[in-house]
């Protein structure tokens, strides 16, 4: 992944976690705590495109640590997305808690698309707590909902911190990619899952009736992003949600 500020790096570790862990600090300073929450699954439905809510994101913006100290991390899982119009899956919960922090750190999963019993939505964005800074993951409509950094409950498929891809600086920001990628219409889906930018939600796909396409599915969202909705319109054509991204921990050894 690619970091910004290669002298700040080397002297700052800048560190991705990406599953669940017990994590003791390589050595004394100040850290930055970046959570997000995993994405809900988007919904493959005749009725309509039902995206998954993009996660929560919560900062801690300093914390003073030592290398007796250590912390539990649990990462969350994206949702599955949901075939034949039913519901998809919930994203999980990204949390930190350890030593020096009085309140466990949270960035909620945003909520899977809701496909079934006809109350046919987009899921909600997760919420977050106990940080510095608390931000709710954008609720979905036809595409996943994005990450939000910067503007809380923001509604809109492509992050407010969008940058050149993934990457942080040595000053305690972060930022993600530019676009949500499209949906995708295949004979042959499996082996080519197609991927929106990290922090940003899944597009939707939508086909019409064509007897030369059997799948209609949207697109997975990028890390903390809800996968798109998907629907079709033909009874010879199968629609399947995004799956939504998983979540993430970045901590970032800070200059002060």
């Amino acid at each position: 992944m690619a970091v910004l500020g290669a002298a700040a790096a080397s002297a700052y570790p800048q560190i991705f976690i990406t599953e669940s862990k017990t994590w003791v600090p390589p050595q004394d300073g100040n850290i930055c705590i970046h959570l997000v929450g995993a994405g809900g699954g988007g919904v493959g439905t005749s009725q309509g495109t039902y995206g998954g809510g993009g996660g929560g994101y919560c900062k801690k913006n300093s914390l003073a640590v030592t290398t007796a100290g250590s912390f539990t991390i649990v990462v969350g899982s994206g949702g599955a997305g949901s075939w034949s119009n039913n519901d998809a899956a919930d994203g999980g919960d990204t949390t930190v808690a350890g030593t020096g922090l009085s309140s466990t750190l949270t960035a909620n999963g945003g909520d899977g698309g809701d496909g079934s019993g006809g109350g046919n939505h987009g899921g909600a964005g997760g919420a977050a707590s106990n940080g510095d800074v608390n931000m709710t993951g954008a609720t979905a409509g036809s595409g996943g909902g994005c990450v939000n950094v910067y503007t809380s409950g923001r509604s809109s498929g492509v992050t407010d911190a969008a940058g050149g891809g993934l990457a942080c600086s040595g000053w305690g920001e972060i930022c993600g990619g530019t676009e949500q990628d499209r949906g995708q219409w295949d004979n042959t889906y499996v082996g080519h899952p197609i991927y929106s930018g990290d922090l940003c939600g899944g597009a939707y796909g939508y086909g019409s009736a064509n007897a030369s396409v059997s799948y209609i599915m949207g697109a997975h969202g990028g890390i903390g992003g809800g996968g798109g909705g998907a629907r079709q319109t033909s009874y010879n054509t199968y629609a399947g949600g995004g799956n939504g991204g998983d979540g993430l921990v970045i901590i970032q050894y800070l200059p002060w």
